[in-house]
C-alpha cells in the first residue's frame, strides 16, 4: 500500500494574507491537520496533513472528497432548492485539476524556506491519477461504509462486523449485498492496521473513532472487549499515547433493538470503561403499527428499556426517527407517539436525537409494503415540514437535554 512521506507539519499558525497577481488576496489557514486556501474569501479549498483534497467551494458550489475518492456536490440554488449528487469520473478529473492548478500557481509566489512550501509541495504530489487510486486502496481495506451518524462522519471507521445482523428492515437497503459477518481477532488487527496505514498523519483530523457496521456492537461480549483492547493498542483514545500526536475523543457505534436487550448493564458498564462514549438505535418510529410495517426488529417499548439501561451504565445515545414512515395514513399516530416514546426514555445532556427524511425509490420494499396496505406516502416537502414537527417536539420538550438535528443520509459521503 503506497503512502508518499509526510512532511514535518510545522505549528500552526495564525492566518495569513498573500498579495497574488491576478488574484489578489489569498488567506491562509495553517492547522495541525489540515490547510485551509481562500482566495478572496470567494473560492475555498482544503486539504489533509497528506495533501489530499478535502473539501472546496467553487462558484457557489460546495464540494466534500471523501477517502473513496467520491466527490459530493451540494449547491443551493436562489430559490433554496438544494441538489446534491456525486460527481462522475470526468467532473471529478475537472475539478481535481482546476484546485491543483490554483495551488501550483499560489506555489510559484511563495519561497522555499517559507513554512507553507512544505505543504504546498505535498499538495502537488497527487494528480487525478494518484486521488483515483485511494479509490483502490479503500476497498481493499474496507467493506462498503454504508452510512454514519452525522457527527461521526469525521471519524476513523473500522469494521469488526460487515453487513447487518438484522437486514431484514423495509425500509433500508444499505447492507443488502451482504451478508454479516464478524471479524476474527487476527483479521480485525490486520484490518485495523491497513486503516491506520491509510490514514497516515490524517488520522489526527479524526475526532472519533466509529465501530462499524450496522450492527457491531451485538458481538458477543468477551470477543468485544478483545477487539476494544486491540483499538485501545493501536490508537490513542481518550488520552495521549507515545508515538500519536492527536487522541481520539472516545468509540462509538450502532446497535439495533433486540441487540441493546441482550447486553446487560454489567456489559454496558465494562463497554463504557473501554471508552464507548454513545451508542446510536434506529427507533425510527414510536407507533406500533408503523413499527410492524418497517418490519423492525423488537418494539418502541424494548427500545425504551434499551436505551434506559444504557444510560444507567453512563453511556450516551444517538436515537434516530424516519419523518415520514407510515405515510398519510398513519403521519399523526407517528409523530404522537415517537414523541411520547423518546420522552419516556429521559434523554439528557450527551444525547442526541436525529430525524431522518425518508427516502425510497418505488422498487423497494417499503414502497411495496405502503402499497399493498394501501398506504399513501408523502410529498417531499409534507416529509419536511414532518421533519420539523419531529424537531420542535424533541425542542420543546428537551429542557436543556438532548441535542436535535437532521440526519439527511443522501449528504453522507465518508
Amino acid at each position: 500500500m503506497h503512502r508518499a512521506a509526510t512532511f514535518q507539519r510545522p505549528v500552526p499558525n495564525p492566518p495569513r494574507t498573500l498579495s497574488i497577481p491576478a488574484i489578489g488576496d489569498v488567506y491562509v489557514n495553517t492547522q495541525k491537520f489540515f490547510l485551509m486556501i481562500s482566495e478572496e474569501l470567494r473560492c475555498n479549498y482544503s486539504f489533509d496533513t497528506e495533501g489530499r483534497f478535502m473539501t472546496g467551494f467553487l462558484d457557489g458550489v460546495n464540494y466534500r472528497r471523501g477517502l473513496k475518492n467520491d466527490i459530493l456536490m451540494k449547491h443551493v440554488a436562489a430559490n433554496t432548492s438544494k441538489t446534491r449528487r456525486m460527481l462522475s469520473a470526468a467532473e471529478k478529473q475537472r475539478l481535481v485539476d482546476d484546485v491543483l492548478a490554483r495551488v501550483r500557481y499560489l506555489r510559484d509566489f511563495v519561497a522555499s524556506e517559507d513554512q507553507l512550501s512544505p505543504w504546498l509541495d505535498a499538495i502537488l504530489s497527487w494528480n487525478t491519477h494518484r486521488l483515483q487510486g485511494e479509490h483502490d486502496t479503500f476497498h481493499a481495506i474496507y467493506r462498503p461504509i454504508s452510512i454514519l451518524p452525522p457527527d461521526q462522519y469525521l471519524s476513523v471507521v473500522v469494521q469488526a462486523a460487515e453487513g447487518c445482523s438484522w437486514n431484514k428492515c423495509t425500509f433500508c437497503t444499505f447492507y443488502r449485498d451482504r451478508k454479516f459477518r464478524i471479524k476474527s481477532l487476527h483479521s480485525f488487527r490486520e484490518h485495523v492496521q491497513q486503516v491506520k496505514h491509510f490514514l497516515g498523519s490524517a488520522a489526527g483530523l479524526r475526532k472519533s473513532l466509529f465501530l462499524a457496521d450496522a450492527n457491531a456492537l451485538i458481538i458477543p461480549q468477551k470477543r468485544l472487549i478483545d477487539m476494544l483492547r486491540v483499538l485501545h493498542e493501536e490508537f490513542p483514545i481518550g488520552q495521549s499515547k507515545p508515538g500519536f500526536d492527536y487522541v481520539l475523543k472516545g468509540i462509538y457505534s450502532f446497535l439495533d433493538i433486540v441487540g441493546a436487550e441482550k447486553k446487560t448493564l454489567a456489559d454496558y458498564q465494562e463497554l463504557r470503561e473501554y471508552g464507548l462514549k454513545r451508542i446510536y438505535i434506529g427507533l425510527e418510529t414510536g407507533d406500533n403499527t408503523v413499527f410492524r410495517l418497517l418490519n423492525k426488529p423488537g418494539s418502541p417499548a424494548e427500545c425504551v428499556e434499551a436505551v434506559r439501561t444504557i444510560k444507567a451504565a453512563g453511556i450516551n445515545v444517538g436515537v434516530i426517527l424516519l419523518a415520514g414512515a407510515g405515510g398519510r395514513q398513519y403521519a399523526q399516530a407517528h409523530v404522537q407517539q415517537s414523541l411520547r416514546t423518546l420522552k419516556a426514555m429521559d434523554l439528557g445532556v450527551g444525547d442526541i436525537v436525529y430525524v431522518s427524511p425518508l427516502v425510497t425509490i418505488p422498487t423497494d420494499e417499503y414502497t411495496r409494503t405502503m402499497d399493498t396496505h394501501s398506504v399513501a406516502a408523502l410529498h417531499a416537502s409534507e416529509v419536511m415540514a414532518q421533519v420539523d414537527v419531529l424537531k420542535g417536539g424533541v425542542t420543546r420538550a428537551r429542557y436543556g437535554g438532548p441535542k436535535v438535528a437532521l440526519y439527511h443520509i443522501e449528504e453522507f459521503i465518508y
